[in-house]
């Protein structure tokens, strides 16, 4: 069940050259590709897998059904050539503290499956066969798994890779949390984004702060101090007015 590049090889002619028996196509493991890291001309392709894993350290063995499978793929029209570049991702042992990312195994029809699968992607990509394109053969359980995918020790997870790590790792607010903004009830804290009301139309809300603030700057509506000033200073000037034609 260890993965044999030159078998691979093979099986991968056979199944190019039984649709296009003129084609040339390369297949290469490459345990450096990056995902969305294409030179010019090269497409992506992904997919999952069912395969075993086995710890170098305690010899643990464990299946799993999210193997991911990241290649990049490149075909010349004028040579009739094609590449393939393959990158399979490990997992590692959970019961051991240090152990190092494990290269899956694959049975002969999980490995059927997988180049069935990027077959068909080239034949679609390559060779304008979308219309005649079989469906993609999904996952098959060789044997029953239990618990979920072990997102911690994946590989493919930790880069990001996986999409059943990406899943995993979403999280949706909690309801206490819903029922707080609904009601009104919740206050923002260190890092929170406050929202304001959008009750009232935002023109109307500057047109009345607006309002506001010149009936606060402008001079008071009480006349009262201003008329006792007034006759006072007038009450003066009409006594002294009498001493002084006296």
């Amino acid at each position: 069940m260890v993965v044999d590049i030159r078998t691979w090889e093979q099986t991968f002619q056979e199944l190019i050259q039984e649709a296009k028996p003129w084609a040339k196509w390369m297949l290469k493991l490459d345990g450096n590709l990056q995902q969305d890291c294409l030179a010019h001309g090269w497409k992506q392709y992904q997919q999952r897998a069912f395969g075993w894993f086995r710890c170098s350290s305690c010899q643990r063995s464990w299946a799993s059904a999210q193997v991911q499978i990241l290649c990049h793929t490149s075909w010349e029209h004028w040579t009739s050539q094609g590449q393939v570049r393959m990158r399979l991702f490990g997992q590692r042992c959970q019961k051991c503290s240090w152990s190092q990312y494990e290269m899956p195994e694959f049975s002969s029809d999980s490995t059927m499956r997988i180049l069935s699968n990027l077959v068909q992607h080239i034949l679609k990509k390559y060779y304008g066969n979308g219309t005649r394109k079989s469906p993609e053969m999904p996952v098959i359980l060789e044997v029953s798994l239990e618990g979920s995918h072990d997102t911690a020790n994946c590989e493919a997870c930790t880069l990001g890779i996986c999409g059943q790590g990406l899943k995993s790792h979403m999280t949706k607010p909690s309801k206490s949390l819903l029922s707080h903004l609904k009601t009104g009830n919740w206050s923002p804290g260190i890092g929170a984004v406050y929202i304001p009301n959008q009750g009232k139309n935002p023109s109307a809300e500057t047109k009345e702060a607006k309002g506001r603030g010149y009936e606060e700057l402008g001079p008071s509506r009480d006349p009262a101090p201003l008329t006792i000033c007034v006759f006072i200073l007038l009450l003066v000037f009409i006594i002294v007015k009498c001493f002084t034609s006296e």
